[in-house]
């Protein structure tokens, strides 16, 4: 009886699946291209293009000539490089491919560089998009990037890259496919499918830095990688799947390129866009709206969407700004009382940097703890007719708010930047150097801009995390 049912449901299995590749397989290629320009378009829109023509022409000679060797000869591929640095590549049907700059700032080859978009190339061949979309799922690719900013701790700064699976909503065996059909992909074009493992590695280290922190700052880990370090069944998947790609091609050498590569990447941006703001020290940044406020130094920056955030060292308790549009002839009462949705219980106006302001707690307003009474301050700029809304909370807040000295101090810190300011808060660069005899990470650590874990991410950058140390005359990355 037991044999039976098993029977059964591999039947019922093998039935489904028939019907997600029928599914997939009925949307016309126009349709498919149809669905990957509107919401290419989206994406465009949410992150924006970084705007580095000549490394954008080699992301996308080099995308070309892995999808050159796909199986969708009537595709037409587009490469794009986003803004921003969280650590992503992904697909659209159609032939939409994205890698953000902060993926591109973690990879030290052109082979490593053909292993990411050839993953992203087997998606777009294999529909994976419409096969999710036929399993119910509905095809949600800009919904699940943007959730991947949204603040929340299970989402901000996944990846579908090699076995992001909550980001893009694949499934395991749709990111190990990719894997599979990627590895032929650039093996075929000429680069070691080996490249994939070492770029594995490097998301690995990545997940592994991440959750150290993580411990350090009692909160939950950002990773997007968590599943390949924890199913060595997966990790044997891809090294059979590369073994049976090494013999497609004879000589791999020509096309590793790790300086032409890394030379490419000289002069990019490092961190968030000036559309999220810069930290310099303890105090933020945001050149694009001309403001700026202090926290205090042992608490750590989060770009949020739509807003700030600075966090404590112990992960429990949240300050944030965030931006409103200011309706014309708005008033700060008027504001405060029908704007922010919550009850104020004690509060007066004021003025804070030149501009109208009210300051007060609200009880039990939504947080980042849940709601909670919150020091607030709402600042309104009606020449821009922008309200910027400040916010403090605790975890542990029931009436007393812990932390209040604190938040207002960085209420009263709000101010306008001036031309000094302007210039501190320029974007930080990559740069590429060539490594000395006495080259250290270390000494490269001390001297970098970079205020939390500057050694453990400059290691993770140029592929030498746990411990490693360049070699003398090695090209490495380093943040000015």
């Amino acid at each position: 009886m037991l044999e039976l049912r098993k029977i059964r449901l591999n039947i019922l299995m093998i039935m489904q699946i028939c019907f997600w590749v029928d599914v997939a397989g009925a949307v016309s290629l126009e349709e498919e291209v149809k669905l990957g320009k509107e919401e290419h378009a989206k994406i465009i829109s949410r992150f924006g293009v970084y705007r580095d023509q000549e490394l954008q022409a080699y992301i996308n000679k080099v995308g070309q000539r892995v999808a050159a060797e796909s199986s969708r000869e009537e595709i037409t591929y587009k490469f794009t490089i986003l803004n921003d640095d969280m650590i992503n590549a992904f697909a659209l049907p159609g032939g939409f491919i994205y890698v953000t700059r902060g993926m591109l700032m973690h990879m030290n080859s052109e082979s490593e560089l053909a292993a990411v978009l050839g993953h992203e190339v087997a998606h777009v061949t294999e529909k994976h998009a419409l096969r999710r979309n036929a399993r119910g799922k509905g095809i949600s690719v800009l919904n699940t990037v943007l959730a991947a900013v949204s603040g929340q701790p299970a989402l901000y700064e996944l990846g579908n890259m090699f076995g992001g699976v909550l980001l893009s909503g694949y499934s395991r065996e749709f990111e190990l496919e990719a894997d599979e059909v990627g590895a032929r992909y650039m093996a075929k074009a000429g680069y070691s499918p080996k490249a994939m493992l070492k770029t594995i590695e490097i998301l690995k280290a990545k997940d592994r830095v991440e959750i150290e922190q993580a411990r350090l700052e009692n909160r939950e880990p950002k990773v997007y990688h968590g599943f390949l370090s924890t199913h060595p069944d997966h990790d044997t998947r891809y090294k059979e799947a590369i073994e049976a790609s090494e013999g497609l091609v004879r000589n791999y050498d020509e096309f590793i390129r790790t300086d032409e590569f890394l030379q490419k990447l000289n002069g990019m941006t490092f961190g968030p866009s000036k559309k999220v703001g810069v930290v310099r020290k303890n105090t933020f940044y945001h050149p694009r709206l001309g403001i700026k406020f202090n926290f205090p130094k042992e608490w750590r920056y989060e770009a949020q969407p739509g807003g700030v955030a600075v966090v404590s060292q112990v992960g429990d308790a949240v300050f944030s700004v965030s931006t409103a549009r200011l309706p014309r002839g708005a008033s700060v009462s008027a504001f405060v009382n029908e704007g922010l949705g919550f009850r104020v219980r004690e509060g007066r106006e004021i003025t804070i940097a030149g501009l109208p302001a009210f300051l007060g707690i609200a009880d039990r307003a939504d947080s980042p703890f849940g709601p909670r009474p919150v020091r607030f301050a709402v600042i309104l700029d009606t020449r821009k007719r922008i309200g910027y809304v400040l916010r403090g909370a605790g975890q542990y807040d029931l009436r007393k708010i812990a932390s209040d000295k604190d938040f207002i101090a960085s209420i009263f810190s709000f101010d306008r930047m001036d031309r000094d300011d302007f210039s501190v808060a320029k974007l930080p660069k990559v740069q590429v150097v060539r490594a000395e005899d006495d080259t250290t990470m270390e000494q490269l650590a001390d001297d970098s801009p970079i205020t939390n874990y500057a050694l453990d991410r400059l290691r993770v950058m140029n592929g030498l995390y746990p411990s490693g140390q360049p070699e003398a005359g090695q090209l490495i990355k380093i943040i000015n």
